[in-house]
């Protein structure tokens, strides 16, 4: 099946807007004959928007037994053997997924690799690994999870997660772009400071890294009740500071109560303080809707944000200059 649904001019806003088509996506798994087989351990290995996936399936199912790392080499302290390690790299260029693979290679695991093309995918056809080469519709990894996540599920043959995460593909997601429009114009001129509770810190992370990515913007996230324990003092002695900030807190009715009432009373002390605070709830029918649903609110959040500072949505100016840098 081809998704040749045109990136036009806003490229960030349509990319958004069409975001669960991905959905429907159909992943074709290369070299299945022989290599295939039921796993029951896996290892995620990428960065950015593609080390996310991992997270969010991890988030799907947390009795999944799956490992994911995002950095050089192979994660330490870690059992491999057994273990399906899937190398996801939307550029298929990553350096860091690269010298990972290439560890991985030299020590014998089993193997398998997710991009749209670049030097990994060369490598997985040379060597005639598992391989599933995502639809190339030029949007950014961060807005390209439907794609990723489909193609995993499907190499770690995980059909009911493949199943939920595919009626996404239905559910009606447009009145997130007013939602995110208002709440980006409610905290302009502020650093946004996201917490959830622990279950859901790649909720919160995600958001920060599309204000980081898409906005432009400073942003940083943490969990509860953890940030209880020390976070929280941070903001004894700089009063003078705290109108910079707005606290978003993510809400779920799954929720430890006792991490409810700690967000709530969290929110009224940092009010004291004076900073600003809001609350956005997780809604939806089914744990993959409620974060999804989230993740396209974060995204047309970050998307107004770049608006309300004059900033372009897409591009990523001071990665691709620092990866320069580097070399």
């Amino acid at each position: 099946m081809r998704y040749n649904y045109t990136v036009a001019k806003d490229r960030m806003r349509e990319a958004i807007v069409n975001f669960p088509k991905q959905f429907k996506y159909e992943p074709k798994v290369e070299n299945a004959v022989g290599h295939l087989v039921k796993f029951e351990r896996f290892a995620l290995m990428g960065m950015g928007g593609s080390a996310l996936i991992g997270d969010l399936i991890k988030k799907l199912d947390p009795d999944l037994d799956i490992v994911v790392h995002k950095g050089y080499g192979l994660p330490r302290g870690v059992d491999l053997n057994g273990r399906l390690l899937i190398f996801v790299s939307y550029s298929g260029n990553t350096e860091e997924t690269l010298d990972a693979f290439d560890y991985a290679l030299k020590a014998g695991h089993h193997l398998a690799v997710v991009g749209t093309g670049g030097k990994l995918l060369d490598k997985a056809k040379k060597i005639g690994i598992l391989y599933v080469e995502l639809p190339n519709t030029d949007v950014q990894p961060r807005v390209s999870l439907g794609f990723q996540i489909r193609a995993v599920l499907t190499l770690m043959q995980q059909s009911g997660l493949y199943k939920e995460v595919g009626k996404l593909a239905t559910v009606n997601f447009k009145g997130l772009e007013k939602e995110g429009e208002k709440l980006a114009k409610g905290i302009a001129g502020k650093i946004p400071l996201i917490y959830a509770s622990g279950d859901n810190g790649t909720i919160a992370y995600n958001w920060k890294i599309k204000f980081n990515e898409t906005g432009k913007i400073p942003a940083f996230w943490s969990v509860l009740p953890e940030a209880n324990h020390n976070e929280i003092n941070g903001f004894g002695g700089t009063e003078k500071k705290l109108s910079n900030f707005v606290c978003l807190f993510i809400k779920d009715d799954r929720d430890h109560s006792r991490v409810k009432k700690r967000m709530t009373v969290l929110g009224a002390v940092y009010k004291e303080l004076g900073l600003s605070v809001k609350t956005i709830p997780l809604k939806g029918k089914s744990e993959a809707q409620k974060l999804f649903g989230s993740l396209i609110l974060g995204d047309w959040t970050a998307y107004y944000t770049a608006k309300v500072y004059g900033n372009e949505a897409n591009e990523v100016p001071l990665v691709k200059k620092f990866k320069k840098l580097i070399g």
